[in-house]
């Protein structure tokens, strides 16, 4: 009788969250899917057979949307808080939530800080494969939602505005009453961990790739190891060449970065100038791009009322100028406003004292 085999797909594991605490005490955990939760330690099933994941103190992380062009580096996101940090940007790590057109979400977090939570979790015995902030717990939030929890005496709350994007809050009991457009947060559920609590997805993981991996080693013979040593020697032979001519090379390079941004005195100052110009050549694009599908709007409505003209256009870079002439009444605001939508400009227009002109402007960084 012949045998028969069953295949029986791995249960998925459960995520273990762990969260530092203040003033010495000790860590917080809270098991996903599930409710258990509990201060440090864990039980021991618990501990060595779930994933593991660091969660951030809402308090000691920042949030921004900022405009960012399109290719930007991951090594180049710390250089669009040059002015929203109040420390070096050399001590901070910074992670990409998600895009959202021309803007970046982005997670800030102190490196000291992130790296001794680190390290104390390896000593705790924890393998951690992801970090993430404790506002991403609340999940996905719609456009005009806010969600939160009440920990202690501060509220953690999280909102979406009407173009998707999200901005976290955290705040203590002592300011008195929320900001304007923040709901009361006076029915909020009050417990240590929100509810409900769900996983991040893996990619909006503050360690990204940084996590290592134990290299796989595989057997070797004798003529291998000796091939392998040749061609490390044939390789470093090429590597020093190429570094010699790629040292004679420097100064040529220097000088044409200096062409662009000006004088630079190191390399640091010259990748942050290389990143603005890069920024502002991205913004010039997008101007003549919504400057051409404006025109084509506006040219079209001209054909479609022959007792209209123009009389003067101007653009400055960001604001085009349109001075109209006709006899018939002008349009209402809001017609000049449907126009400035298709190129992601807001309109505005004015009469002339006397009537016989009528002056459109479209700003073209109105809108995000």
């Amino acid at each position: 009788m012949p045998a028969s085999f069953t295949f029986r797909r791995r249960a998925p594991r459960h995520w273990l969250l762990v969260r530092p605490a203040d003033d010495g005490q000790a860590w917080q955990w809270r098991r996903l899917p599930g409710h258990e939760q509990g201060a440090w330690p864990p039980p021991a099933d618990y501990l060595h057979g779930d994933r593991h994941a660091l969660v951030i103190p809402a308090a000691l992380c920042s949030h921004f949307h900022l405009a960012a062009p399109p290719g930007l580096k991951r090594h180049e996101w710390p250089l669009l808080l040059e002015e929203q940090l109040q420390q070096p940007l050399d001590q901070v790590q910074v992670h990409a939530l998600s895009r959202q057109g021309q803007y970046l979400e982005l997670l800030v977090v102190d490196r000291a800080c992130l790296q001794g939570w680190r390290a104390e979790a390896q000593a705790l015995g924890l393998d951690l494969e992801a970090a993430w902030a404790e506002a991403q717990l609340l999940g996905v939030v719609q456009p005009g939602e806010q969600l939160g929890w009440r920990q202690g005496e501060q509220c953690c709350l999280v909102r979406c505005d009407a173009q998707g994007r999200r901005q976290w809050l955290v705040w203590p009991d002592a300011f008195g009453a929320l900001p304007d457009g923040w709901h009361s947060a006076d029915d909020l559920y009050s417990g240590a961990w929100p509810q409900p609590c769900t996983v991040p997805p893996l990619s909006a993981s503050c360690l990204g790739a940084q996590r290592q991996r134990r290299p796989m080693q595989l057997p070797i013979s004798p003529l291998q190891r000796r091939l392998v040593r040749g061609a490390a020697v044939l390789g470093l032979c090429w590597a020093s060449l190429a570094l010699v001519q790629w040292v004679g090379q420097v100064p040529a390079w220097k000088r044409q970065v200096e062409a662009l941004t000006g004088p630079v005195s190191n390399v640091q100052q010259a990748r942050r100038s290389l990143a603005r110009l890069q920024a502002e050549q991205t913004d010039w694009r997008i101007r003549q791009q919504q400057l051409v599908s404006l025109e084509q709007q506006v040219g079209q409505w001209l054909q479609a009322h022959p007792d209209w003209g123009v009389s003067a256009s101007q653009f400055d870079g960001r604001t085009w100028r349109l001075v109209l002439n006709g006899d018939q009444a002008p349009p209402a605001e809001q017609h000049w406003q449907t126009l400035a939508d298709a190129g992601g400009a807001v309109a505005s227009a004015e009469r002339s004292e006397n009537g016989a002109l009528l002056t459109v402007r479209f700003d073209l960084g109105g809108q995000p």
